[in-house]
């Protein structure tokens, strides 16, 4: 057959392509010194506040965002309650300029410093009821995560 052509169809093809990135933060750590409340009485309410209180210390990637969290006790033996708990944070170790906090298990935003530090500040009321002589202890845990 003279003259016939053969038509073929010739489709459009493109493509595209993304990088998959990320950025690796330094490890989180927490380091603490106790919320002391000293001596009391067998039947006593004492309270320590936050700037005098127990602190941590985060450590962490420079300007991070990150969500804090505690778990805290409220008993420390028979008849040792402990609640109405206070807080502060700072950037810089020094309670004195630090903002409100709220301890408790709620998570909240905040953020690690320039200098890649976080401080918080806890305090409480301890209220012995007829409680027994020794020595009571119990964890308060401050949980840190990256936003």
């Amino acid at each position: 057959m003279a003259g016939t052509s053969a038509v073929s169809t010739v489709r459009a093809q493109t493509s595209g392509a993304i990088n998959v990135t990320a950025t690796v933060l330094s490890a989180l750590s927490v380091t603490g010194t106790n919320l002391a409340f000293g001596n009391v009485a067998p039947t006593q309410t004492k309270t320590v506040s936050a700037a005098t209180g127990g602190t941590f210390t985060v450590s962490g990637a420079a300007s991070a965002p990150v969500a804090v969290l505690f778990t805290l006790p409220t008993t420390m033996g028979a008849n040792v309650a402990v609640g109405t708990w206070t807080g502060l944070s700072n950037t810089l170790n020094n309670s004195g300029t630090a903002a409100a906090l709220t301890v408790s298990a709620t998570p909240q935003s905040l953020a690690i410093g320039a200098g890649g530090n976080l401080y918080v500040w806890v305090g409480a009321t301890l209220t012995t009821t007829a409680a027994t002589p020794g020595s009571y202890s119990a964890p308060v845990t401050l949980t840190v995560v990256y936003n």
